[in-house]
């Protein structure tokens, strides 16, 4: 009664029964906010049939360009360097001298092996003759032919350090690096020269990572780039694959020949990057990065399509990337669908609206008509 009589005295316009139409009136707008918030739940997506196929994952690595052959030139024995004959990065040709040390003492010691073994001779032949007259016992005569042995023996060694007292280059090839100037004193094995036999060829010394060499084997193909040539690609083959770590890096050196004949100019030292093509394969399935609702390290998952209308979230392990794909070797079977367009839009309760109908995404199918 309060309320009739204040509502006619000061909204004398509001009635009864039309306070009842505004209730109904309301009653049906929520209603048809429920309505379309339910059709609203059904969620347009493209879905992706999965498919696995065997593919390489390239290698790639950086390292520099060395000669295969690259030899450490010294002379046999110590002594005073009298003459240095060519320049760092000269070309020489077979036989060629390089450096020669002063001859006097050398020389001296072969003099003297050669007067020892003239002394031996003579004795070994005056005790000959004094057992033929059975004036010498046979222990003399066996102890003058060891020291007629022992003269021959040390002539041969007086010769060979005085051949060796000149480097000469094994082989037609370039001089790397020079370490030794005339009037130096040097000892035996102390290195003068760094010598690059370029017949040999030339190759990249890599340092790969323990996850990568496995992949490797001897023979896999690459393709081979050059900082100094940047515009040219090289064919290589893996020649050399280290069978420890390096104890430093802990990663494993590859030897990477370039196959080209007639390259251009080379120096060791150069930079080059390398793509390898490994004869090992993997089983993946490719992916698009748009079907991702989450990632973490090697694993992410996806919506799987498990009915025209609904979907579940799937856990799936990454081998690697490739461009705007995953590749991904569990988690998925050969001809599951998953959803690679609209996957961020379902929420729990969702249903699914399949838009295409050929198991492939929008993106892809315009890409592939690209």
């Amino acid at each position: 009664m309060l309320f009739t009589r204040y509502s006619t005295q000061f909204f004398p316009s509001i009635k009864k029964p039309r306070f009842g139409l505004l209730v109904a009136g309301l009653s049906l707008s929520l209603g048809a906010m429920v309505a379309q918030a339910e059709v609203q739940e059904s969620v347009p997506v493209n879905v992706q049939t999965v498919s696995f196929k065997q593919v390489s994952h390239p290698v790639i690595a950086s390292g520099p360009v060395r000669p295969v052959s690259e030899q450490t030139l010294a002379f046999k024995v110590a002594g005073i360097v009298d003459k240095v004959l060519v320049k760092e990065g000269q070309v020489v040709k077979k036989g060629q001298p390089l450096a020669k040390l002063v001859l006097e003492e050398i020389d001296a010691n072969v003099a003297k092996a050669e007067a020892v073994l003239v002394d031996a001779k003579r004795q070994k032949d005056r005790i000959t003759a004094l057992s033929g007259r059975n004036m010498a016992s046979d222990q003399i005569n066996r102890q003058a032919e060891t020291a007629l042995e022992v003269a021959q023996a040390d002539l041969r060694i007086a010769k060979f350090n005085r051949q060796y007292a000149v480097i000469r280059a094994p082989e037609d090839g370039r001089i790397l690096t020079r370490s030794i100037e005339p009037n130096e004193l040097v000892q035996a094995g102390q290195q003068a020269f760094v010598f690059a036999d370029e017949k040999q060829g030339w190759s990249v010394r890599l340092s790969v990572a323990d996850v990568d060499v496995i992949k490797l084997a001897l023979e896999d193909t690459a393709q081979i780039r050059l900082d100094a040539y940047p515009n040219r690609v090289f064919n290589g083959v893996i020649r050399e694959i280290a069978g420890r770590a390096n104890s430093h890096s802990q990663t494993f050196e590859v030897d990477v020949l370039f196959q080209e004949q007639g390259l251009p100019p080379l120096y060791s030292g150069l930079i080059a990057h390398t793509n390898i093509t490994p004869s090992q394969t993997q089983t993946v399935a490719e992916v698009p990065l748009t079907a991702f609702i989450t990632a973490n390290g090697q694993r992410g998952s996806v919506y799987l399509v498990e009915s025209e209308t609904q979907v579940k979230r799937q856990t799936i392990e990454v081998a690697y990337l490739s461009g705007s794909n995953a590749m991904v070797t569990a988690g998925l079977t050969e001809g599951d669908r998953i959803v690679v367009d609209g996957g961020p839009f379902i929420v729990a309760g969702s249903t699914i609206d399949i838009v295409n109908t050929d198991g492939k995404s929008a993106a892809l199918t315009q890409a592939n008509a690209e």
